[in-house]
């Protein structure tokens, strides 16, 4: 059943329509549960933008259980797609999502300057995740 995907469309189309601001906070205010459904709707989008405005939602809810897709983000074709996933899981900075930023090093791309930019934004991921976990230890 889906509780909220009259929320999650109402709000998306908020987003497209250019209203950004009050998409990001109508979402982030919804009950933690909605969390499955916007990652089943992150899986199931095929816009572009819409797909980063999603990653980042769900990251910001800062919930273990978003640990996982932001791993399979990692590996997405989309530079913003991995991105926000990196960002999100430098903010969640624990060990699993320490774990999925170490594996994603043998991640290769179609051509040698990306691998590279990925490697470059990956391993400054990586060092301010593990400086944010020493801080918790």
């Amino acid at each position: 059943m889906h509780k909220f995907a009259s929320e999650i469309h109402y709000f998306l189309e908020m987003f497209r329509r250019g209203d950004v601001d009050d998409a990001f906070h109508g979402l982030l205010e919804m009950d933690r549960g909605i969390l499955p459904e916007l990652m089943e709707a992150f899986r199931l989008e095929k816009d572009i933008p819409t797909r980063q405005f999603l990653i980042q939602i769900i990251w910001e809810y800062r919930d273990a259980s978003a640990i996982p897709l932001l791993g399979e983000a990692l590996y997405n074709d989309e530079p913003c797609i991995w991105q926000e996933a990196l960002n999100g899981l430098v903010t969640m900075a624990c060990p699993d999502s320490l774990r999925l930023l170490r594996e994603a090093r043998k991640r290769q791309f179609p051509t040698r300057r990306e691998t590279e930019e990925f490697a470059c934004w990956l391993n400054e991921a990586i060092e301010q995740a593990e400086k944010c976990e020493e801080r918790f230890e």
